[in-house]
């Protein structure tokens, strides 16, 4: 198999790469299962705005927009894994408050594709949007 990269990357840091990468991201089903093992030890963040959190957002999660994390950490629970997430795959604030709150020695898993993907794979949001479709 010919490889078309410009900049190769040895086999080995291609496969740890990918280890790192499925660690750090998690996709809807990943973060249901872990509610269900262990909802004691998760805490999901929303890291839109107040506005866009009343209207819908997964059950359970706290609202930090991103960028006033870096003044609202005390509201994180210590010993918990924290799951980000934001619109969906394209927008970017679960992956700045990833790195931040990385940097700052929490364990976190992204939440990949936001609340979009969550609600393709048909799991369940809360808010204003929900209550008003009832």
């Amino acid at each position: 198999m010919k490889n078309y990269s410009t900049t190769a990357m040895p086999a080995a840091d291609r496969a740890r790469f990918y280890r790192v990468k499925m660690d750090a991201e998690w996709g809807p089903y990943d973060l249901q299962a872990a509610m269900e093992r262990m909802p004691e030890n998760i805490l999901i963040l929303d890291t839109r705005s107040p506005q866009a959190y009343a209207e819908e957002h997964i059950p359970d999660a706290i609202n930090i927009p991103t960028d006033q994390l870096p003044d609202r950490l005390e509201e994180l629970a210590e010993g918990k894994e924290i799951v980000p997430y934001c619109w969906s795959i394209v927008c970017h604030l679960a992956t700045r408050a990833a790195l931040f709150l990385s940097e700052k020695g929490y364990v976190v898993h992204e939440l990949a594709g936001g609340i979009e993907y969550w609600k393709n794979y048909k799991l369940p949001v809360e808010g204003s949007l929900q209550e008003a479709s009832r």
